[in-house]
């Protein structure tokens, strides 16, 4: 989660330079390259929930998504919030996430 607070801390703080880096299209190498930077991420996901490396990527998945969108809302004024605010977002979203893989894995697999 502390990862997810620096890039929104970034955004709140360096707006135009988070639309800069972070809001416009991406190559392909880019993707693909970000993809290979992610792997001990996953990797490290996995072992703390649990589980394998398909589930840790869904769940890094939504968990970033959450996080840029709120980054992204920030940045473009839409939400104000202060640094609380964010914690208790990421907070549920995270319990969310992670109470949702427990059920799946409780009841043999993905929905």
């Amino acid at each position: 989660m502390a990862s997810g607070m620096g890039y929104i801390t970034f955004a709140k703080t360096e707006p135009h330079l988070f639309s800069m880096l972070f809001m416009c299209d991406q190559s392909r190498e880019q993707r693909e390259r970000m993809e290979r930077q992610l792997q001990p991420i996953i990797e490290l996901i996995a072992r703390q929930l649990g589980v394998d490396t398909r589930t840790a990527t869904a769940f890094h998945m939504q968990m970033w998504i959450h996080v840029h969108g709120i980054a992204s809302m920030i940045v473009t004024h839409y939400l104000d919030w202060d640094e609380q605010h964010i914690v208790d977002a990421l907070t549920m979203e995270f319990h969310a996430l992670s109470a949702t893989i427990a059920n799946q894995q409780g009841s043999g697999g993905a929905q």
